[in-house]
């Protein structure tokens, strides 16, 4: 039981992903065609609400990606899949953490 409910939350938040990822697209779109200098307009940055959507749907798309790459080392029943995992992982960690600060 608790297997499923595991998949049922791992789609939602494929569903959330996939979500932002077109509410990002469509910010920009509108942006870019109100205002020609890239979807700024005075006062309010409407590319940044566009970035924040863009990052959710990422963070949630690796978050996908790691455990269910996870869930494949660990049938492999191999030590050096599952170190290879954790260095992936590890470097996506450390990616989206540098890149959040930079």
């Amino acid at each position: 039981m608790a297997n499923l409910e595991f998949k049922r939350a791992l789609n939602f938040m494929g569903f959330v992903a996939t979500i932002c990822i077109a509410v990002a697209l469509i910010i920009s779109l509108i942006a870019s065609a109100i205002s020609g200098d890239g979807g700024s307009i005075p006062n309010f940055q409407i590319s940044d609400l566009a970035t924040a959507f863009a990052f959710i749907a990422n963070i949630l798309a690796y978050f996908i990606t790691i455990v269910s790459g996870f869930y494949y080392a660990k049938s492999k029943r191999n030590a050096w899949f599952m170190v290879i995992q954790i260095i992936g992982t590890l470097v996506i960690i450390a990616a989206v953490i540098v890149g959040a600060i930079l």
